[in-house]
């Protein structure tokens, strides 16, 4: 009975002492590129660290994301990013840990961790914390979207199981954002949903920044919803966490202060004015007032058309079916997508609206691109169809070669000639404003001597092989594709580099299948058509948008059949250009 009593009086203390804190802090986030802060000119994609601002008190908390796409736990600590925190990092700060997507070990990357080798990368990140006077609080990865009943990746590579295991001997809080994203994403809700709502798959013309929409990026990277998701779940995980009984004292003390400023959050409830138990339409959520307010339907789901989104006062707040860039009320509220035949909007007894207090603060964590380049390798040029972020290569950063113009049919200043020596490479700073997990790397070069030059091609962690053939003569261009490379949205470093003694071909320009992809220093260039430049190429047209009832492997990219990776070894992955005379 004493125990009972001296429990429900340190308690009582704890809660005194949070009700009753008023002071500010900062929450720190380290994490990869499904927490990191992205540029407006990429919405809706978001990490949940831009987010999470928004559910906090914001006189007394700020929020600091420093994540940044294609890190591990390793890599982040490497680069030195870990220790540039130091100076950052208050006593009564928290450092949120995130790391999983890039540790996953498959031993062709020097991101990856193997998993004996993990606790010793996250404990730095522990270590650091308490030395710094911050509480650390683990947050484990996100499950990927691998559709109905689909693996968790995350308890196969159990990096779940390992930030609770240090959790506890460190006695720390921990956030399992994977149990409850695997839930929903596997089990409660519709994969469509998942993939079209949640996670970063768009159609065509969905969103202004996205005219193409997105079909190489549905199992892994987010959409502003999706992360919205994220944060309700924190939250709810960091108030069940006040329970665990690992949890030092002085631990319990500061998450109840972090927990004290958890605004209230309030019930949104989505309905539409038709049933249609198949139609696709954002859930209800539980919301603080001033977050990003998204709602989704998409018409075709329920078979009717969609007259437009009304408040519960009947006010048409929009007649698209997309409604996003606003911000949540400060009281319930009520939605209704509004389809032509159903029943009148009705309206919904609502109370008034809550004094809050301003929002709080994020920096952001995308590059800059503030470095300088000569303002003629930033190519003007039309974009359209595969090309829609072309690169002017004819002067890398870095390289062994010369910058040439004695051949016809290059696109920009020239090209660059790599040297006739094994292991000669160019090296170019490039900017993507976002990310793709199976992006098309395009290559135009000319290769008119009679062998083929084999290449390697590092873009940012990743590796890979292309074979360039010959072009028939030094004025013949061709274009070789590398598929399935991972982009992340950051500054990075793309190499090319000969394996061979007779080095390299001519480089003219290379692009990738997305845009927002540019030398850093230029400007990413906007949406334009094609006039002829590249009118008889020729690519794939089977990209449709990949669902979750796909197999995916390990990095959440479809799974080909062991007869379709021969065909590709044998199949030359080329396309003649048009040539361009300057």
């Amino acid at each position: 009975m004493k125990l009972v009593l001296k429990f429900w009086t340190i308690a009582a203390a704890f809660l005194l002492l949070a009700l009753g804190d008023s002071s500010s802090f900062t929450i720190h986030i380290v994490g990869d590129s499904t927490v990191c802060t992205y540029r407006d000119n990429v919405y809706p994609q978001t990490g949940w660290g831009q987010i999470l601002g928004s559910f906090f008190d914001g006189s007394r908390v700020r929020v600091n994301n420093v994540a940044i796409g294609g890190r591990s736990s390793k890599t982040f600590i490497q680069e030195g990013r870990l220790g540039a925190l130091k100076n950052d990092v208050q006593k009564g700060d928290f450092l949120f840990i995130q790391w999983g997507h890039n540790d996953r070990y498959f031993g062709n990357s020097s991101r990856q961790v193997p998993f004996d080798s993990l606790g010793y990368w996250l404990q730095q990140y522990v270590d650091s914390a308490k030395a710094w006077g911050a509480t650390p609080v683990f947050v484990t990865p996100m499950n990927m979207n691998m559709g109905a009943n689909g693996r968790n990746v995350f308890t196969e590579y159990n990096v779940v199981g390992k930030m609770l295991e240090l959790a506890k001997s460190n006695h720390i809080p921990y956030v399992n954002l994977n149990a409850k994203s695997y839930n929903a994403y596997s089990k409660n809700w519709n994969p469509d949903y998942v993939s079209r709502y949640q996670f970063k798959m768009f159609l065509k013309g969905e969103y202004p920044n996205y005219p193409d929409g997105v079909t190489n990026d549905g199992t892994t990277h987010f959409q502003e919803s999706g992360s919205i998701a994220h944060c309700q779940w924190i939250a709810e995980e960091l108030e069940n966490a006040l329970n665990e009984d690992y949890l030092s004292g002085e631990a319990k003390s500061s998450l109840m202060g972090l927990v004290s400023a958890l605004k209230s959050r309030y019930d949104f409830t989505i309905k539409a004015n038709v049933s249609n138990s198949s139609g696709l339409i954002t859930h209800n959520q539980k919301l603080p007032g001033g977050a990003p307010l998204t709602l989704h339907v998409s018409p075709g789901s329920f078979g009717k058309k969609f007259q437009g989104w009304y408040d519960d006062d009947c006010n048409l707040l929009t007649a698209d079916s997309n409604y996003y860039g606003n911000k949540t009320l400060y009281r319930g509220a009520t939605y209704t997508a509004v389809f032509e035949g159903g029943e009148a909007c009705q309206k919904t007894a609502h109370g008034e609206e809550m004094i809050h207090s301003s929002s709080s603060s994020a920096t952001e964590n995308s590059s800059s691109s503030a470095a300088t380049i000569d303002p003629k390798l930033c190519y003007t040029g039309e974009t359209g169809g595969v090309w829609l972020s072309p690169i002017d290569m004819s002067m890398p950063e870095d390289g062994e070669g010369t910058t040439d113009s004695n051949h016809e049919g290059y696109t920009g200043q020239g090209f660059f000639n790599i040297a006739n020596a094994e292991a000669s490479k160019a090296v170019y700073h490039i900017t993507s404003d976002q990310s793709a997990e199976s992006a098309r790397l395009l290559v135009r070069y000319s290769n008119g001597g009679s062998a083929s030059r084999p290449m390697k091609i590092t873009v940012d962690n990743f590796t890979y092989d292309v074979d360039l053939p010959p072009t028939q003569s030094w004025d013949t261009w061709d274009t070789a594709y590398v598929e399935n490379v991972w982009v992340d949205a950051l500054d990075f470093s793309l190499t090319i580099e000969s394996t061979t003694s007779d080095g390299g071909p001519n480089i003219d320009m290379i692009a990738f299948d997305m845009r927002g992809v540019y030398r850093t220093g230029c400007a990413p260039k906007g949406t334009s058509a094609l006039k002829g430049k590249f009118e008889n190429q020729r690519h794939d047209e089977d990209e449709s948008l990949v669902l979750p009832s796909a197999k995916f492997n390990a990095l959440g990219q479809k799974v080909r059949s062991e007869s379709d990776r021969r065909h590709d070894l044998n199949r030359k992955t080329f396309l003649r250009l048009k040539s361009v005379t300057r």
